[in-house]
């Protein structure tokens, strides 16, 4: 029996805030259900013990990932904690200190520096101390070196080889899966006279949130019908965006929802999301839309990009200039096209069924075998 050890920063079983929370947690089952020796090791846990993990031990090191050096600490006091273990595979998450095996979710600070398209936004970028900080520890960490990097788009490892001169054969890609809904039937309008538009943005700027409102705003002028969802909890609190959506006159055009508990009720209500995203390594709800037949416009920056043929299960827009418009102009071509949606749909769907979590473990397993 295989002995494997995780550390991550935040270990939990239901209400994950992200993408990366979710692979780990699937990850981890699937090597339960194989009968691997599993351990965790984390900051905190909304767990004591599960079924089938030997021991979950919560590191009381602080770990702070605005403060790098907290993150050495945590990474040092695991080091002590396993020494003696013998473990096959020390699987961490992210540009951490090194231990065996890194999976990356999250691209370096180096690549946001470089995205940055607005000169002086990137010019004191360079002068946030906390910024530079991390940057300095990040090529430290990654010029220390890993056995194996793992990454969840070729976005992402392109960032990594690009930035970090990491050489291409040291990194492997491995998509996430997704659990296909026991409920996703045959597509169906939520009017048929026009679309409805979904956006899921906590982060609002980075996930394309003003270049969604730009393109609502196009469709609007063009007199295109339409409605618009956007997941965005702190609306209420951000005067800029609801200044803009009365200045674009989206009001009766558009809902913001608050933090959503259960997604298939979100996906249910909208006919297309929209991925406008600034950034995005994969961006899972991607594939969680196509399963439940609804198609995505994505931006050429995410990685989920990267499994969608353009026109036929999905769309892809160039984000790198005229964003907004680039958008506008897909999701037109969409609202003209209303009769072609359930074929989209059908299409998005079958290709999301060819990536589940099955395959994300089975080639986790495949490559960890060849080290």
């Amino acid at each position: 029996m295989k002995k494997i050890a995780f550390v991550i920063k935040l270990f939990q079983d239901t209400n994950f805030h992200g993408g990366g929370e979710k692979l780990f947690f699937k990850l981890i089952n699937k090597f339960i259900h194989d009968n691997f020796s599993i351990d965790i090791y984390c900051s905190k846990s909304n767990v004591a013990k599960l079924p089938g993990i030997n021991k979950i031990t919560v590191v009381q090191t602080p770990y702070n990932h605005n403060l790098p050096e907290t993150t050495e600490d945590f990474y040092n006091e695991v080091r002590q904690l396993i020494k003696n273990e013998n473990y096959d595979f020390v699987i961490s998450e992210n540009i951490t200190p090194p231990l065996d095996i890194t999976f990356l979710q999250g691209h370096s600070l180096v690549h946001r520096q470089r995205k940055l398209k607005n000169f002086i936004e990137s010019f004191f970028y360079k002068f946030r101390s906390v910024k530079t900080k991390r940057i300095k520890y990040q090529e430290k960490w990654l010029n220390r070196g890993y056995r194996k990097i793992f990454a969840v788009s070729n976005v992402l490892k392109n960032d990594i080889m690009t930035n970090f001169n990491i050489p291409e054969d040291r990194i492997s890609v491995i998509y996430p899966g997704i659990d296909m809904p026991e409920t996703a039937g045959k597509f169906s309008l939520n009017n048929k006279e026009f679309l409805t538009f979904g956006l899921c943005a906590p982060g609002f700027k980075i996930k394309g949130g003003y270049i969604f409102l730009k393109a609502l705003k196009i469709l609007k002028e063009k007199g295109i019908r339409f409605k618009a969802k956007i997941i965005y909890p702190k609306f209420r609190k951000n005067l800029w965006v609801k200044f803009l959506v009365k200045l674009y006159g989206l009001e009766k055009n558009l809902e913001f929802l608050p933090y959503q508990a259960d997604m298939q009720s979100f996906y249910s209500s909208i006919d297309c999301l929209a991925v406008p995203s600034l950034e995005d390594t994969f961006n899972l709800t991607v594939l969680e839309a196509m399963a439940n037949k609804k198609p995505c416009i994505v931006s050429s920056y995410a990685g989920a990009s990267e499994i969608i043929q353009d026109g036929h299960d999905g769309f892809i827009f160039d984000i790198s200039k005229n964003s907004a418009e680039n958008l506008a102009e897909k999701m037109i071509l969409a609202a003209n096209n209303i009769e072609n949606m359930a074929i989209y749909a059908d299409n998005a769907c079958s290709t999301a069924k060819k990536y589940s979590w099955n395959k994300t473990y089975s080639e986790f397993l495949q490559e960890l075998s060849k080290l």
